[in-house]
C-alpha cells in the first residue's frame, strides 16, 4: 500500500518521480485516445431531408425578417 506523501520519505518520492520520467522519456506512456464520434461525423446527415430543409429556410427567412426590422430601425433613428 502507497504511504500518504506526508509520511514517504524524500528518497521514496525521488525514486516514483524517477520512474515516471523514465516512463514519459520512453515513450511508454498511452496517448490519449482521439473520439471516434465527433462533429465531424454529422456533417452532411441531414442532407435532402425535406424537414430540415423547411427548418432552416424558415430560420433563414425570420433571420430576413430581423435584419429588414433592424434596418429600418436604424433609418429612423438617423437624423
Amino acid at each position: 500500500m502507497l504511504k500518504r506523501l506526508a509520511e514517504r520519505t524524500l528518497e521514496e518520492r525521488v525514486d516514483q518521480l524517477e520512474r515516471r520520467l523514465d516512463e514519459l522519456a520512453g515513450g511508454r506512456v498511452p496517448k490519449p485516445q482521439t473520439p471516434t464520434k465527433d462533429w465531424r461525423s454529422t456533417v452532411g446527415m441531414f442532407r435532402g431531408d425535406p424537414i430540415m430543409k423547411e427548418i432552416i429556410d424558415g430560420a433563414l427567412r425570420l433571420r430576413e425578417e430581423e435584419r429588414r426590422v433592424a434596418h429600418e430601425q436604424e433609418a429612423r433613428e438617423q437624423p
